[in-house]
């Protein structure tokens, strides 16, 4: 008996689709107040689930999509290499100008960045951040260098994982409220070599 009033009505409405759709489309216009809060009400009521069922989406389709996405990303970053430098140094100029804790940041990574680069200290301004002499700094970080990790690679990237690596702060920087933290950030201890795919990528989008 179902199964024969479920064919009368998929007949009927095969019959007046444009029927059904014109009195569909006056009930909307008629009703376009109650309708909007009846999807805001049901929106309010499963937005945690909501939220969980993209989230959840989301990591299907990056773990399925995982090369093409990495592909992607790579192409994007030398396709815009020039055009993320140039933003970058506006953006920071721009900062730094404005924020003294900022200012001080920047600093110590370029101190830290350049001693190692020229592999020595020339003013020991780097021992006096790092809290130990820069030879005690590179063996420090040599005792945690992964198998492809060396003093060549150290600084590169190209969008790829175990290309290159960077000094990464165990508890970031941004953690800092002070100059005094800021300091003690940036002791040795809380220093680790990182794959920079990892640090630029990953651990900065957390």
């Amino acid at each position: 008996m179902k199964t024969d009033r479920k064919i009368i009505q998929q007949r009927y409405r095969e019959k007046n689709k444009e029927l059904l759709k014109q009195k569909n489309k006056e009930y909307k216009e008629k009703n376009k107040a109650l309708i909007a809060q009846k999807n805001k009400e049901y929106k309010e009521k499963n937005k945690e689930r909501d939220k969980v069922k993209k989230a959840e989406d989301n990591k299907r389709y990056r773990e399925k999509n995982k090369d093409k996405l990495a592909k992607r990303k790579k192409e994007y970053y030398e396709d815009n290499k020039e055009k993320r430098r140039e933003y970058f140094r506006e953006y920071k100029k721009k900062r730094k100008e404005n924020d003294k804790l900022y200012f001080l940041k920047e600093k110590y990574r370029n101190i830290l960045y350049k001693a190692i680069k020229h592999k020595t200290s020339k003013n020991g301004s780097s021992e006096l951040i790092l809290g130990c002499s820069f030879e005690e700094f590179k063996l420090h970080l040599e005792s945690k260098f992964e198998s492809w990790m060396n003093w060549d690679n150290y600084g590169l990237y190209n969008g790829a994982p175990n290309y290159g690596w960077d000094i990464d702060h165990i508890i970031p920087l941004t953690k800092a409220m002070n100059e005094e933290l800021l300091l003690k950030l940036n002791h040795f201890t809380n220093l680790q070599p990182l794959c920079s795919y990892i640090n630029r990528n990953i651990k900065k989008g957390r």
